[in-house]
């Protein structure tokens, strides 16, 4: 009998290299931290932020130096404090090349007849970054959609709390944190730096995945970040007087679970028993070799363009 794949699964083509990853020991230590954290934070569902970002930590310093030579997934304790001479890092973004194949199989999986994956309207981003005198970073952003800007936002997070995963250079970074709406000060904020964002997001049941690839102004270079986030959460604590923490638990579980499930996208063997070669796709997402901003704007399209003209100020 064929194996039945979880609906809420994003990802079912790579489910056979995602189901070992479902029950891993250190699911329970992190949905304990998430819900304290909503217990915690009862009369403000609306502004909560529940997102895991995929990069890597880099360690600095003999005394965490040797955190890379752990083989098993762990979890980075609190307790592990950065100084000048031993820190931890967190690199949000992967390599190019590892975003594009996520990108694909989203995009391929959402095609599927009852894949039940939206595919959310391309947008561009333009943002400022603030410091305040309070030390909080505040983001202004200007979204545009086919050209037109539909909306500016300025937010700022507050009480936010990371949970940092190591697992082997497939690491993630989950962040709780409450998106406050806010407004800058003129007097008080300073302008940071700028940056464009090109996004294109996919959204299944409570999971949004959000593929960006960024530009920060006067840095050549471009970032590849994946960030999966659960968006609907809030709306389904919401509409409740009383949490039901066995339902909310089961989400959190999957949430990890599809955190997993978009890096089993870039198992070698998941790679090469995709339905299309892998030198189709060598062709299709142009790896081959490195690809320039230029050969970037040329085949995905013209993100960066500033043809999108900045508020005035």
């Amino acid at each position: 009998m064929k194996e039945k794949i979880p609906s809420n699964v994003i990802i079912k083509t790579s489910y056979l290299y995602t189901k070992n990853l479902l029950s891993l020991r250190y699911f329970n230590s992190i949905i304990d931290q998430i819900m304290q954290y909503i217990r915690d934070h009862p009369n403000n569902y609306g502004n909560l932020e529940i997102e895991a970002k995929l990069g890597r930590f880099d360690f600095k310093g003999e005394g965490l130096k040797v955190l890379e030579k752990i083989k098993e997934t762990f979890i980075i304790p609190e307790s592990i404090k950065s100084t000048p001479t031993n820190k931890f890092i967190f690199n949000a973004g992967i390599p190019q090349k590892d975003f594009f194949l996520i990108w694909s199989a989203l995009d391929k999986e959402s095609k599927l007849n009852g894949s039940q994956i939206e595919c959310i309207k391309p947008q561009t981003y333009k943002d400022e970054i603030y410091n305040t005198i309070y030390k909080t970073n505040k983001r202004r952003s200007f979204i545009y959609q086919d050209g037109q800007l539909i909306k500016e936002e300025i937010i700022r997070k507050e009480n936010k709390k990371n949970i940092n995963v190591r697992n082997g250079g497939y690491d993630f970074r989950i962040t709780c944190s409450e998106e406050m709406p806010t407004e800058i000060d003129k007097d008080n904020d300073t302008l940071d730096k700028e940056r464009d964002k090109f996004r294109i997001s996919y959204q299944l049941s409570y999971y949004r995945v959000d593929l960006t690839i960024s530009k920060e102004s006067n840095n050549n270079d471009y970032g590849y970040e994946v960030e999966i986030e659960l968006n609907k959460l809030k709306s389904e604590l919401d509409k409740v007087k009383k949490i039901d923490e066995y339902k909310i638990r089961a989400i959190l579980d999957r949430f990890i679970q599809n955190i997993m499930n978009l890096y089993s996208v870039l198992l070698p063997e998941a790679i090469l028993n995709n339905s299309r070669h892998e030198e189709n796709l060598n062709y299709e997402l142009g790896l081959n070799k490195h690809l320039s901003p230029q050969e970037i704007e040329s085949r995905y399209g013209n993100y960066f363009k500033n043809n999108l003209q900045r508020k005035e100020k």
